[in-house]
C-alpha cells in the first residue's frame, strides 16, 4: 500500500508506471494482432489508393472501395505503411498524451480527489488493452478526449483558440468514426441550454460553440465530394447505420423477428436479395443502407413491445460487459482451447441462467495450458474492472442525481461530460451494444468518477462544517 501511496502522490512516478502498464498490455497482447480483422483489408485499400493520389502514377491499382467503412484509418496504414508495430506505437503513444493532459487539467480542479483519478488509471487495463489492437476506435477516442479537453480549457478561459483546436480534433475524429457526429450536433444545442437555464438567457458564448459542427463540417466536405462520386449523394457519414440498426434487433435473443446480431445475419441477406435480386448487393451500398434503415422501423413499429424488450436486454448487456476487455487469448480467431464453451457460458451468463452456466463449467472437459489460465484469468480480471467502474459511475450519478441534482448544472464541465456519457449509453441500448464503443469514453468515465468523488467525498464535508459553523453562532 505505501508503494501505490508513493506512485499516486508523485506524478513522474505515476506516469512512468502509467507507461510501464502500457508496454506491458501491449506486449501481452501483440502476438495476437492481426491485420486480418477489424475491416483493416478495406483500410489498406484506402491506403493505397492514398499512395496512388500522393504519386500521380499507380503502381498498384487498389481494389474495389465503397462508402464504409469511413477512410480515416486508412491514412494510418498509409502513413506506417500497415506496418503493426508502428501503429501501435502510435496508437498508444497518443494514449499516453491524453493521460498526461487530463492529470495535468484534475491537478488544478480536483486536487483532493487526485488519488482517484489515479489509482484508477492504474488499474485501466480495459483501455490500455483496447489500445493495442489495429482498428480506429483507438485513433478516434484520443481524438474525443482531446476535443473534449479542448472544450474544458475554453471553459477556463473562454479563448476562441481552444474552440477552434476543439473543431479541428472534432472534424478528424469524425474521419475516424462517423457515429461521433450526432454528438458534435448535440453539444451546441445541450450547451447553449444550460447557459440559458443557468443564467436565464443566451449569450455570445453560447453561440459562438456553433462553431463545432461548422469546423467539423469542413473536415467531411472531402469525403462527402468522394461519396458523392461512389453513390451520386453528398454524404457526411459511411453507410452502414442501416446495417447496425437492423442486426441490433438480433440482440433480443429468440426475438420475433429471427435476427441474429451477426454481421452475416440469414434474415438481413434475405430480405436485401429479395429486394435487390437483380443486381449485386452489399448491406453497406447506399441503397441497401437505406433499405435496411426503413425495414428497421418498419419492424419497430410493429412490434414495439418487442423493440422496448430488445433495449431493457441491452441495458442489461452494458452492466454485464460495459468495457473491452482485450483479445490477450486469441478470442477473435478462436485460438484458445474450450473456445466453444466459453462462448456458451459466456452467453449463459448474460442470459443469468445461472444453471447452465453451472452445467457447462461442471460437464466440460477443460484442457487449458498454464499460459491459456493465465490468459483467462486476465481477461475476467479486466472484466470485473470494468464492471466495477461502470457500477459505481452509475450509483454515483444516481446519488447525485437524487440529492445533488444541481450537480450536473453547476459547469459546463460536468453537464458536457454528462452527455458524452449519455450520448454513448443511448447508442448502446436503442442502438447496438459492444463493449468497445463504451471503451471509446473509458477516460471520460473516469473523469467523471474524479470529480463526482470530489462532490460527495470533499464538497459535502465542507458543506457540512459551514453547517456547523453557522448553527453554533450565537443568536443576539
Amino acid at each position: 500500500m505505501h508503494f501505490i501511496k508513493n506512485i499516486v502522490e508523485n506524478r513522474i512516478l505515476f506516469l512512468t508506471t502509467v507507461v510501464v502498464l502500457i508496454i506491458f498490455s501491449s506486449i501481452i497482447s501483440y502476438p495476437n494482432i492481426s491485420l486480418d480483422l477489424y475491416f483493416n483489408n478495406l483500410y489498406i485499400n484506402y491506403a493505397k489508393s492514398f499512395a496512388n493520389l500522393i504519386k500521380l502514377n499507380p503502381i498498384e491499382e487498389a481494389n474495389d472501395i465503397t462508402t464504409f467503412p469511413i477512410w480515416g484509418y486508412g491514412l494510418i496504414h498509409w502513413l506506417f505503411n500497415s506496418s503493426k508495430f508502428s501503429i501501435l506505437i502510435f496508437q498508444q503513444g497518443l494514449n499516453f498524451i491524453t493521460i498526461c493532459l487530463i492529470d495535468k487539467v484534475l491537478t488544478r480542479k480536483v486536487q483532493k480527489t487526485l488519488f482517484i483519478w489515479r489509482i484508477l488509471v492504474l488499474f485501466g487495463f480495459p483501455y490500455f488493452l483496447f489500445h493495442t489492437q489495429i482498428w480506429p476506435k483507438s485513433i478516434s477516442s484520443s481524438l474525443l478526449i482531446l476535443a473534449v479537453l479542448q472544450l474544458l480549457y475554453y471553459f477556463d478561459n473562454r479563448k476562441k483558440s481552444h474552440l477552434i483546436f476543439s473543431g479541428l480534433f472534432f472534424g478528424l475524429l469524425c474521419n475516424f468514426r462517423s457515429d461521433y457526429i450526432y454528438l458534435i450536433l448535440s453539444i451546441p444545442i445541450f450547451l447553449i441550454f444550460w447557459e440559458i437555464i443557468e443564467k436565464k438567457k443566451s449569450t455570445f458564448f453560447s453561440f459562438s460553440i456553433l462553431i463545432l459542427p461548422f469546423i467539423t463540417f469542413l473536415f467531411l466536405i472531402p469525403w462527402g465530394f468522394y461519396t458523392k462520386c461512389k453513390t451520386d449523394h453528398f454524404l457526411l457519414t459511411s453507410t452502414n447505420s442501416g446495417h447496425v440498426l437492423f442486426i441490433g434487433l438480433g440482440q433480443l435473443p429468440n426475438n420475433i423477428w429471427n435476427i441474429t446480431p451477426r454481421d452475416e445475419d440469414p434474415k438481413m441477406e434475405k430480405i436485401l436479395n429479395e429486394k435487390f435480386k437483380n443486381k449485386i448487393y452489399s448491406s453497406i451500398g447506399y441503397e441497401e443502407n437505406n433499405y435496411l434503415k426503413k425495414m428497421f422501423f418498419s419492424y419497430v413499429k410493429g412490434s414495439p413491445f418487442e423493440w422496448l424488450k430488445k433495449c431493457v436486454n441491452n441495458i442489461k448487456l452494458i452492466f454485464l460487459d460495459p468495457f473491452y476487455v482485450g483479445n490477450v487469448g486469441n478470442f477473435q480467431k478462436n485460438g484458445i482451447s474450450n473456445i466453444f464453451e466459453i462462448r456458451e457460458l459466456e452467453s449463459s451468463v448474460y442470459q443469468l441462467d445461472f444453471k447452465n452456466v453451472f452445467q457447462i463449467i461442471q460437464n466440460t472437459d477443460w484442457k487449458f495450458s498454464i499460459e491459456e489460465i493465465l490468459q483467462v484469468s486476465f481477461t475476467i480480471f479486466t472484466k470485473v474492472i470494468g464492471i466495477i467502474i461502470f457500477l459505481v459511475t452509475i450509483l454515483s450519478g444516481l446519488y447525485i442525481l437524487f440529492f445533488k441534482s444541481k450537480w450536473y448544472f453547476k459547469t459546463q464541465t460536468n453537464f458536457l461530460l454528462s452527455i458524452v456519457i449519455l450520448y454513448q449509453i443511448t447508442l448502446s441500448v436503442f442502438v447496438f451494444h459492444m463493449p468497445v464503443y463504451n471503451t471509446s469514453i473509458y477516460l471520460v468515465y473516469l473523469i467523471f468518477l474524479s470529480l463526482m468523488s470530489h462532490e460527495i467525498f470533499f464538497n459535502s464535508t465542507v458543506n457540512k462544517n459551514k453547517g456547523v459553523s453557522k448553527n453554533n453562532i450565537r443568536k443576539i
